[in-house]
């Protein structure tokens, strides 16, 4: 097992890799703030003619690259004669596959062990004397330096604490994920989607199909497959939900008669065998081991609902439009659940409220709150009420 590996898929080790991280990230971007010229502000308005923009959103985590993909298409739709690149991770540069932007650059985790790359890519970047350089995440460090770095003619972007990092500064309050996006929409002018956008095509939606064939998912003559939920075995740290909910989860959805797949993550390998050993015999369910990301997504796509805690394939399911039922057991995670009409988010639920919600889906739609979403008072009504 290589070292990456081991941290990734250790508690213990990757909250100690993160802490690390962040502290390195705090005290560099002290550094950094102090040596930025502030900025004086400059109207969008001025950016005028052929323009060469660079979106910068070096992320390796699935969920947080995710979220910015409707940034995108607000500067395509405000500046449509534009050159749009974007420059992303070697992890999640995937998820932009079929995106309207003219070029995808990356940057790999290599470059910690191989630094002349990170400098190599902001050489590249500056010889081509982009207009415009847009910083479209926020609380990062790597595409800070970027953006800054690389002599665009503008900068675009959103400060921290009343800091001026760029010439074009993006406003409003978050309080909730999803909100970053809808701040650039707003400084251009332009709508904007309220959820991630990932875009599948005719031929992955079909081996997506065939997948699900193969786990006794059937498919009526309209290409509509038989209704079943997706639920996704994984997380992030504490975000995680022991093997005993999803064995408990998939006796209550077996007893219910909802049929069902189990997809399980690369860090929840190790309950694969345990949940393979319990669905040999089901009636409406099956396992999925990993799959490659787009092939995931694709059989992702044709799900009634994907049940997951706090992660990537979370904002996966709301980029392809699926409902998604949030399975939340940290207040941090509210604001990354998403928001749409048809989602769902649960406040630490147990097997029977998460069969409940699949059941009668319209009894726990539209709630976000922890009051709104915590369980009733007498949760075995709820299959009967």
């Amino acid at each position: 097992m290589s070292l990456k590996t081991a941290v990734r898929t250790n508690t213990f080790l990757k909250t100690i890799a993160q802490s690390v991280e962040k502290s390195a990230r705090r005290g560099v971007t002290l550094v950094m703030t102090k040596c930025f010229r502030k900025h004086q502000a400059v109207e969008v308005e001025k950016l005028q003619g052929p323009l060469k923009i660079l979106l910068v959103r070096p992320n390796y985590r699935i969920g947080n690259a995710l979220i910015m993909s409707p940034v995108i298409e607000t500067f395509r739709q405000r500046f449509p004669d534009a050159q749009i690149d974007l420059l992303t991770t070697d992890s999640t540069q995937t998820l932009f596959r079929h995106q309207r932007v003219d070029q995808l650059l990356t940057l790999s985790r290599d470059a910690i062990v191989r630094p002349w790359r990170f400098p190599a890519m902001l050489w590249r970047l500056r010889q081509e004397k982009y207009d415009l350089a847009v910083q479209a995440g926020p609380s990062s460090l790597t595409g800070l330096i970027f953006v800054r770095c690389i002599k665009s003619r503008y900068t675009m972007g959103k400060g921290k604490r009343g800091q001026r990092w760029f010439d074009i500064e993006v406003s409003g309050e978050q309080s909730h994920a999803y909100d970053i996006p809808q701040m650039f929409a707003r400084a251009l002018g332009t709508p904007c989607r309220d959820r991630p956008l990932m875009t599948l095509s005719n031929g992955e939606c079909s081996i997506g199909r065939g997948e699900l064939e193969e786990l006794g998912i059937d498919f009526d003559a309209a290409g509509r497959a038989t209704p079943f939920v997706a639920l996704f075995v994984g997380g992030h740290l504490d975000k995680r939900l022991p093997l005993s909910f999803w064995q408990e989860s998939i006796d209550a959805l077996e007893a219910a008669g909802q049929r069902y797949v189990v997809f399980v993550g690369p860090e929840e390998l190790r309950h694969a065998p345990a949940l393979e050993r319990q669905t040999a015999g089901s009636r409406y369910g099956a396992l999925c081991r990993p799959r490659p990301l787009r092939i995931f997504a694709a059989m992702l796509h044709h799900a009634r609902y994907l049940i997951s805690p706090d992660s990537g394939p979370l904002h996966i399911g709301a980029a392809l439009d699926v409902p998604v039922m949030a399975l939340v057991q940290k207040r941090k995670s509210l604001k990354f659940a998403p928001r749409g009409p048809l989602d769902i988010v649960l406040w630490q639920p147990d097997a029977q409220r998460l069969v409940a919600a699949v059941i009668r889906p319209e009894q726990f739609q539209g709630r976000r709150d922890i009051e709104a979403v915590a369980p009733d008072p007498a949760p075995e009504m709820a299959l009967t009420s």
